[in-house]
This record gives C-alpha cells, sequence and structure tokens, in this order.
C-alpha cells in the first residue's frame, strides 16, 4: 500500500532538524547585547555606546528625526543661545568654505558673523 503523507513529509525534514543560533555580540564591559537595548530602551555602559553604534544609531533615525540631541530652547529666553548657535554653525561654515577655497561662500558667512558681533556688542 502506498503512503499518500510520505511525499508531503518529506519536504519538512529542513524544518525538523536542530536550530544553531549565531552568537549575539556582547558589550565586553557589560555583558548586555543589543537584543537588551531593543527590550528595554537602555544602554547598560557607556563602552555600549561604542560596540553598538551602529545598530543603535539606526534605530534612533526610525523613532527620531535627528540623532544628534540639540536640546530644547526656551521660548522667552533662549534668543541668545539661538544667536550663540548660529554663530557657532557659520563658523563651522566659514572654515568648510575657506578650506574648499570658496570664497564667495566665505565672504557671504564672514559678513553674517561680523553681523552677530555687531549685534552681541549693542546689547
Amino acid at each position: 500500500m502506498y503512503d499518500l503523507f510520505s511525499d508531503l513529509f518529506d519536504g519538512f525534514d529542513w524544518f525538523m532538524q536542530p536550530t544553531t543560533y549565531k552568537e549575539e555580540k556582547k558589550c565586553p564591559i557589560c555583558g548586555r547585547t543589543y537584543s537588551d537595548f531593543r527590550r528595554d530602551g537602555k544602554l547598560g555602559c557607556s563602552e555600549c555606546y561604542k560596540v553598538f553604534r551602529g545598530p543603535v544609531t539606526e534605530t534612533l533615525r526610525q523613532i527620531h528625526p535627528s540623532t544628534v540631541h540639540v536640546g530644547k530652547i526656551p521660548s522667552k529666553s533662549g534668543e541668545e543661545l539661538k544667536l550663540k548657535r548660529k554663530y557657532e554653525t557659520l563658523k563651522q561654515e566659514l572654515s568648510a568654505a575657506v578650506k574648499n577655497e570658496d570664497y564667495e561662500t566665505a565672504a557671504k558667512l564672514h559678513k553674517q558673523i561680523r553681523e552677530i558681533e555687531n549685534e552681541v556688542k549693542k546689547s
């Protein structure tokens, strides 16, 4: 007599074989894994930030629009802080423009920086 189900179950042999799991990377300091971070949202120590930098950054990009923390600026008294941040950004852009020999952009940035410096002197 022919067993009708024998051919059907032969295709599931791979399913019955024991599963081998790849060992997960652990932090050498605290022993936490990336799965631990995914489960509870916390890293164990400062070394975890280095060990899991890639996957943690990717996870944060999915949650937040930016991976750089800039904090909050108070609406009433934050004008000085906004001006300081703009000044720092312009200085960095000026440095990059000079490095790239883009002197036209550098001149515009230099003018904006001088305007901010004059505004601060008036205050």
